[in-house]
């Protein structure tokens, strides 16, 4: 299965309830906390393609202008 932005979205927010609620071991923290990275670079580099692609889609709209 293909992660969606918005899932990789629901899952960081499920991972900083968890860290949030201070009831996991150190070793549990260092896992979400890399599973998180990984979720933001993704988060990311899904919204700058969308921003290139807005930008994209506005200058085809403004005549390449």
């Amino acid at each position: 299965m293909k992660l969606t932005f918005e899932q990789a979205m629901e899952r960081l927010e499920e991972i900083s309830d968890i860290l949030s609620d201070n009831k996991v071991s150190i070793d549990q923290s260092l896992e979400l906390y890399a599973e998180g990275t990984k979720l933001i670079k993704f988060c990311s580099e899904k919204l700058k393609d969308v921003t290139l692609k807005i930008e994209e889609i506005d200058s085809e709209m403004n005549g390449g202008v």
